[in-house]
């Protein structure tokens, strides 16, 4: 059986590995579940292309047993303005696969909107590349049915800014909109859609 692979994304800003703790914690636990070992990986800016050490870059990780690949590359932001609902209630992505398959099968069904809103048993868990916040007056919430547990959203799990919250899809009429985060998206980067172009 061939050995799965696994990716972690890191933003680099201007050089500076961002929340590289969480990657670490998250490549290690993969690691441990997978193959019973930790990993170790050196990342410093000397590793980093010259022209790609200023402004925003995408540290991509590819890794398994035994086997790591480090590639950098400019990132562009890639803005989101509808989200088709899809629902899955098979769908598990705990573990952020290198294999995309069964993310890619559902993003086949997004229609015209620019991507999907995963449903699952009726609740709200992930995008096809990131958690969701959802907001409600001054308040952020992010569904407790997550598909993958993204680092963005555990650090602001972890320093108090959202809080988890059961989101049904019928709820969602409850809330003004909806933000995505991932490791290269934060919440002030204007990634909100309108609950309207949420179908």
């Amino acid at each position: 059986m061939n050995k799965p692979y696994f990716i972690e994304t890191i933003k680099v800003v201007d050089g500076k590995f961002q929340n590289l703790s969480y990657h670490m914690d998250r490549m290690n636990n993969t690691m441990i579940s997978f193959f019973n070992t930790t990993m170790f990986v050196e990342l410093w800016i000397g590793d980093i292309p010259e022209e790609l050490r200023t402004g925003i870059t995408k540290c991509r990780i590819t890794y398994s047993h035994c086997d790591i690949k480090v590639e950098y590359e400019r990132y562009k932001y890639r803005k989101i303005y509808s989200l088709k609902l899809v629902n899955d209630s098979t769908i598990h992505y705990s573990y952020k696969y290198a294999n995309r398959d069964s993310l890619n099968s559902l993003l086949c069904q997004r229609a015209t909107c620019d991507d999907i809103l995963i449903v699952n048993n009726d609740y709200i868990t992930d995008t096809s590349f990131s958690n969701v916040v959802l907001k409600k007056s001054s308040n952020l919430y992010t569904p407790s049915t997550y598909l993958l547990a993204g680092t963005k959203r555990s650090l602001l799990l972890e320093k108090g800014i959202i809080k988890e919250a059961e989101i049904k899809v019928s709820d969602l009429k409850n809330y003004e909109a909806l933000l995505l985060i991932n490791a290269m998206i934060d919440l002030d980067d204007n990634q909100c859609i309108d609950i309207s172009n949420i179908v």
